[in-house]
């Protein structure tokens, strides 16, 4: 899970728990506010009946419910003595019983009353929500007991359409937080996606660029000062090798040549033993070995500090008609058929000199690891829109997949055998695919049906 989802999902839960844990606390108190005030109502219903009855004992007085609070018709009222008489009950009594055999004082209950008798605000089954509570008092010397009860389905109707806007409103409140948290989050990962995308652009060819440093000298402040240190050391060693690299081939170059001369002189001097002769000879092809080895470490050093090409108008064909007259001895010896389908007049924008040295090696190879005899090279430019593709196929053994995403690594071989077998070096197509970079181009080596080998590449034409 990204960074991203994981903060949104935090900043909602939390907000959205501090919400319904608030909402709760206001839903209660909401719920709470119109239950008190009914209980004084009742209460007040209550006390004034009591005064009332109290004046009936006394002599002359009649039970005289005018001027009540509130009408009785209105309530569920019986009030008994403490002997069980009743002393009062009020209209609503002759339809329901509410007598509860608990020992609350104030309680909520439900009656089925039907509509055809008496309207008291029903709900579709003709259930009647009661607010009850028991009054104990006393008049005279005698316990008074008045169960009174209030209809309170209008409420009922209410909070139960309080209850649905709430939980609605928390819906509606929990999309708009994640929303907004997501947004937020964003915001927050956003110079860290900034950091990534810069870290992304410095590569090999652009390793003295440098990730901005903001205002704020807060974490990520910091995290862009580290990453800038480590690309300081990683640029410094990274100079430090291709010098080395450079220098290295340099200074090994002038003592093989003297060696080459020495070793050629003393051939063709004449008066060597066979057996002399035979192994001065293996020694001079070591040696021209290592001078091959040499300036491929030369070249592919001075491409790695180039970033710059002396880009010309280059014609492909050319380019290849001329590798292949080169080499039309080799291919003479070898038997190698070589049919080529060309695209007339493929014309790129690019290095000459480098792209001379791509086909060279492209070529090497095709004639170096073709058939031993009547082998095969088959070579195909296309020109397509703002871009020139190359196909060079040469017969052989095919490459284990396993070894084709590594070909173009740096003194990689398919097999170790390969040095002495063709006198391979093993940066022949490190160099091919530094020249491709260069040109911004792409390539790629598999292998084809009818055991054929097939490497394509394709280059911009830079029109």
């Amino acid at each position: 899970m990204k960074i991203r989802k994981k903060i949104t999902l935090w900043i909602s839960g939390a907000a959205l728990l501090s919400t319904i844990a608030f909402s709760s606390i206001i839903f209660w108190e909401m719920i709470g506010e119109p239950f008190k005030l009914i209980d004084r109502e009742i209460l007040y219903m209550a006390q004034a009946l009591a005064d009332r009855i109290q004046d009936v004992k006394n002599p002359g007085n009649n039970l005289d419910l005018s001027g009540m609070p509130y009408d009785p018709d209105h309530y569920w009222i019986m009030a008994k003595d403490d002997s069980g008489k009743v002393l009062y009950r009020s209209r609503l009594t002759e339809f329901t019983d509410l007598v509860d055999s608990s020992e609350k004082s104030v309680y909520v209950t439900e009656r089925h009353i039907p509509k055809s008798k008496i309207w008291l605000n029903q709900d579709a089954k003709d259930d009647v929500m009661f607010r009850v509570m028991v009054v104990q008092t006393k008049i005279d010397v005698h316990d008074l007991e008045i169960r009174i009860a209030k209809p309170i389905e209008d409420l009922e109707e209410q909070l139960i359409s309080l209850v649905v806007r709430v939980g609605g409103s928390l819906i509606l409140c929990a999309l708009a937080i994640f929303i907004l948290s997501y947004v937020l989050a964003g915001r927050i990962l956003r110079p860290v996606s900034a950091i990534i995308r810069q870290s992304r652009e410095i590569s090999e060819k652009s390793l003295d660029k440098r990730i901005p440093l903001g205002r704020n000298r807060d974490e990520l402040y910091e995290l862009s000062v580290a990453l800038n240190k480590m690309f300081d050391r990683i640029q410094h060693s990274f100079n430090r090798q291709k010098e080395f690299i450079g220098n290295a081939s340099h200074e090994l170059k002038s003592p093989i040549t003297l060696l080459m001369l020495a070793q050629e002189d003393l051939l063709m001097a004449g008066n060597l033993s066979p057996e002399a002769e035979t192994g001065l000879i293996k020694q001079l092809q070591t040696s021209r070995r290592m001078a091959h080895l040499v300036k491929n470490l030369l070249d592919l050093s001075r491409m790695e500090q180039q970033e710059n090409l002396s880009a010309n108008q280059v014609v492909l064909n050319d380019l290849i008609n001329r590798v292949l007259d080169d080499y039309a001895d080799v291919i003479a010896e070898k038997q190698i058929s070589v049919q080529t389908r060309m695209a007339e007049s493929c014309l790129i924008r690019g290095d000459h000199e480098k792209l001379f040295r791509l086909f060279v090696n492209l070529i090497d190879n095709a004639i170096r690891y073709n058939l031993p005899a009547k082998g095969t090279i088959k070579i195909v430019i296309e020109r397509k829109k703002n871009c020139v593709r190359v196909d060079i196929l040469n017969s052989g053994a095919n490459i284990p997949e396993q070894d084709i995403p590594h070909l173009f690594e740096q003194f990689y071989r398919v097999e170790k055998s390969r040095s002495q077998a063709f006198g391979g070096s093993g940066l022949g197509l490190a160099i091919v695919k530094k020249i491709i970079t260069l040109h911004n181009g792409t390539i790629n080596i598999c292998n084809a049906p009818e055991q054929m080998i097939q490497t394509t590449f394709v280059l911009p034409t830079g029109n």
